[in-house]
């Protein structure tokens, strides 16, 4: 069971819009065991949007980073200098994250970059179990 999938890369691009300079914000907690929004992904991703936009002609600069949550303000607010800098914010959080980070940074878009499907516990190795579906 998968707690969190990624967007389609198609799906992402087209809502940063025509953003040049993009912060990719990954997630220490949750989303990094389970294999979908850690430092790695983040990097894979902005890396991804960058070539796309290098195929349309069109200029992309991608700043990752990786918090240890974006749930939490302390490791939020560290992101406070590269949010400035930033046109948008791609989050690899889950949807807790996503949402506390657009309202720590009120006025910047922060747009979730997974699809977020329950929050669970993990149980051992890749076994998660549903906690709450986030109705």
């Amino acid at each position: 069971m998968i707690v969190a999938r990624q967007k389609p890369i198609a799906e992402v691009a087209a809502r940063i819009g025509d953003a040049e300079n993009v912060l990719v914000a990954g997630c220490v907690g949750c989303v990094t065991v389970c294999l979908s929004g850690g430092h790695k992904e983040a990097e894979i991703l902005a890396a991804s949007l960058r070539i796309m936009r290098k195929k349309e002609g069109r200029p992309l600069a991608t700043v990752v980073r990786t918090p240890e949550r974006q749930c939490d303000k302390e490791y939020v607010d560290a992101l406070a200098e590269w949010v400035a800098a930033a046109d948008c914010v791609v989050s690899l959080a889950c949807g807790v994250g996503v949402q506390f980070a657009s309202e720590v940074f009120e006025g910047k878009r922060v747009l979730p970059a997974l699809d977020t499907r329950f929050y669970g516990a993990n149980e051992s190795v890749g076994v998660w179990s549903e906690r709450c579906a986030g109705c």
